[in-house]
């Protein structure tokens, strides 16, 4: 029929892609024939259509002039039937209209109309068409907002599923025991998502179909994630438990399923540990993340922001729990591939070291001193890279103190004493202190001690002792580990030639002054009694220090008498008896120490070039022991007490004077009957509406009775 051939080839003329052929082909006008009705009745081969803008198309041909056929036309239509339902039926719809529209153009026809064909598709044809039962749109339509295209998360609460503690419990005996592991590991990660979302709002826009409401709700998920996440992507990449091997883990023929879903879920974890106050909750998650650590070492691409983090909350969290978990994820994170992760690591610690070492307070510097040792650690792990860093950082040292020494200008001086200056060298040291198996960095102990000693010899005033005995204890150290001659003991004698210990002191101060924490002294200490007495004991204390590294060698005898003309000559000078006691019985012990190492050695008969029989016989000497190292060990004990003490004053108690509760004792009822609930004016205040007078009067009656009480006792 003509109308099912108007239909098909409309259909068929939506399915061809215009070209450029298509686009210059013109129809040629086709004469009506009115009389031959069996061969135009209603048929589109017959119809001209012109429209205004002059482009004539022809409708009954392809770009290669070939005729339509209608049987495949007709199967296209009944292929529509089983793909699009809708669109099937409306077409039916439409056919018959166009049918009675076909009727009503032979009618016409016949009638001998002479009007143009243009004409049989008028306004009234649309309008009949339109009044006909076609497609019409809703009334009230919805209006797109322009964050439409880029809003992807359900914004509707009944598109959002909430989170249950059933549910919970449902997907972990899912992630337990279930064979489609991926399935519900990427249920975890979202819910871990929506968890993340209640934290932070606002911040996270990524999608989820779940919402956590509650603690409690908050907690299982955290709970299901922490203990049986891992566990189920590791029985999903077919790996044994606890491996955590990168290579095993990127290998995994399963790894590209669950890769973008461990970087979405450890990416969150981030942000989270970000926003967490909690200590407890902060080590549940650093715990979780140092089992994830294998699966971030194949991500290379969310490394940097999750080792920033983790390096914050090593250098700058005051909980110690906490900085030693963030260590542990930092350690294992190098280790899982050291030449790919190692040099970040290094770079990204050094700096939160030296940022964080700006200031040191009795309070901050255990804090300090575990970044050291750990960042000492990372050093040790591989030499090459380790080098690099080494030899880079000491040299940007000691342009800052060359700087200092030519320029000799303020602001250079100030670049080198400074506590981020001084922790840097102790960093160093503690490190080349550790390496002693590794040639390549002990190249590096020369340049470091020359830096040290410049460091110490740059302002030789009274005001920067407390520097200089840091400085030394580190040529100390350095002398002890590497077995290197460092010629230390002129920098601490010359510390009794600065000070004047024979002017009386203008302040007098009841604390005692201690150098642990200070670069720099002010003018009013040093006009306190006890700046001489925290200087005289740590000229004692070097001393001992360094004197017992050298007490057992053989050329004991000859490296002290510079130490013994010097120490006769103060001992004479200073009056102070309590500055020359100590001072004093360590010249004995010296001195006994030398007369011992004389005699052995000029018994012995080595030759000096003979360094094997050399340190074959100092070896013997530091096993039986000598007079200077039997009077350390005993000076070691008292001071490690007193160290304790001090530590225990000054962070535990600090300068305020906590008060401390006094226990009453239980009063006699003398066959009465108790009082359960006593008045805590009282309890805790006696005296309260009373005059001074007989308050005084009061307590010295107590204390009366007190004595008596512990007299019968």
């Amino acid at each position: 029929m003509a109308p099912k051939s108007f239909t098909k080839k409309k259909l068929q003329i939506k399915k061809t892609k215009p070209t450029r052929k298509t686009a210059k082909m013109v129809t040629k006008p086709i004469e009506v024939d009115n009389t031959s009705n069996d061969d135009t009745d209603g048929s589109l081969d017959a119809l001209e259509f012109n429209s205004e803008s002059d482009h004539n198309a022809s409708l009954s041909e392809d770009d290669d002039s070939k005729v339509y056929d209608s049987d495949d036309l007709d199967q296209d239509v009944e292929k529509l039937k089983t793909s699009d339902p809708e669109f099937y039926k409306y077409l039916k719809e439409c056919d018959k209209n166009l049918e009675k529209m076909a009727q009503s153009n032979d009618n016409d026809n016949v009638s001998g109309s002479n009007e143009d064909d243009d004409d049989d598709y008028d306004e009234d044809d649309v309008e009949g068409i339109k009044s006909e039962k076609l497609h019409k749109p809703p009334v009230n339509l919805e209006i797109g907002s322009d964050e439409s295209d880029f809003d992807e998360a359900p914004n509707n609460e009944g598109d959002v599923t909430v989170i249950t503690l059933s549910m919970i419990e449902g997907w972990r005996n899912k992630l337990q025991n279930s064979k489609q592991k991926l399935k519900y590991i990427t249920t975890a990660t979202k819910a871990m998502t929506a968890a993340l979302q209640r934290i932070i709002v606002g911040e996270i826009n990524k999608p989820t179909p779940y919402k956590v409401e509650g603690s409690s709700v908050f907690n299982g998920v955290l709970q299901m994630c922490m203990f049986d996440l891992h566990p189920a992507i590791l029985k999903f990449l077919k790996l044994p438990p606890g491996s955590s091997s990168k290579i095993m883990i990127s290998k995994s023929k399963h790894w590209n399923k669950v890769k973008m879903t461990l970087r979405s879920y450890l990416t969150d974890l981030t942000k989270m540990l970000n926003n967490v106050s909690s200590e407890d909750i902060m080590c549940v998650l650093l715990k979780h993340f140092h089992q994830m650590i294998p699966f971030l070492s194949c991500l290379p691409t969310i490394v940097k922001p999750v080792l920033k983090r983790l390096v914050a909350l090593w250098s700058a969290n005051e909980s110690e729990t906490v900085k030693v978990v963030a260590f542990l994820c930092i350690l294992k994170l190098a280790n899982s591939d050291p030449s790919v992760y190692l040099e970040m690591v290094l770079k990204v610690m050094y700096v939160g070291y030296i940022a964080n070492s700006k200031f040191i307070t009795p309070n901050s510097l255990p804090g300090i001193n575990f970044m050291r040792q750990s960042l000492t650690e990372m050093f040790s792990i591989c030499e090459p890279i380790s080098y690099n860093h080494a030899f880079l950082y000491i040299r940007q040292l000691a342009i800052h103190l060359r700087s200092a020494v030519t320029l000799k200008k303020k602001e250079n001086i100030q670049s080198v004493y400074n506590w981020q200056y001084i922790s840097s060298l102790k960093l160093w040291t503690d490190v080349l202190c550790t390496t002693l198996n590794k040639k390549q960095l002990q190249t590096l102990v020369y340049p470091l001690i020359q830096i040290i000693v410049g460091c110490a010899k740059l302002i030789p005033t009274v005001q920067y002792l407390p520097l200089r005995f840091h400085c030394v204890s580190m040529l100390t150290k350095l002398s002890k580990e590497t077995g290197k001659f460092i010629p230390v003991l002129p920098h601490i004698l010359e510390v009794l030639s600065i000070v004047d210990f024979q002017k009386k002191h203008s302040k007098t101060s009841m604390k005692p002054m201690d150098f642990t924490c200070i670069l720099r002294l002010s003018k009013s200490q040093l006009q306190e009694n006890v700046f001489k007495d925290a200087v005289i004991e740590s000229v004692h204390s070097a001393l001992m220090e360094y004197l017992l590294v050298e007490a057992h060698t053989i050329s004991f005898p000859d490296l002290v008498v510079p130490f013994i003309i010097k120490m006769k000559d103060f001992l004479k000078n200073c009056k102070n008896i309590n500055y020359t006691r100590k001072l004093r019985t360590l010249l004995d012990k010296v001195k006994e120490t030398s007369t011992i190492i004389s005699e052995k050695r000029g018994k012995s008969g080595i030759l000096l070039y003979d360094l094997k029989a050399v340190q074959a016989w100092e070896a013997n000497i530091k096993l039986a022991g000598t007079p200077m190292s039997q009077y350390y060990d005993s000076w070691f004990k008292l001071n490690q007490q007193q160290v304790a003490r001090k530590i225990t004053n000054n962070i535990s108690l600090g300068e305020f004077n906590i008060p401390t509760l006094k226990k009453h004792k239980p009063k006699e009822n003398n066959g009465e009957p108790a009082e359960l609930f006593p008045s805590d004016d009282e309890e805790y205040e006696p005296n309260f509406g009373s005059s001074e007078e007989e308050c005084v009067d009061d307590d010295v009656t107590n204390e009366d009775t007190d004595k008596d009480d512990e007299e019968d006792n």
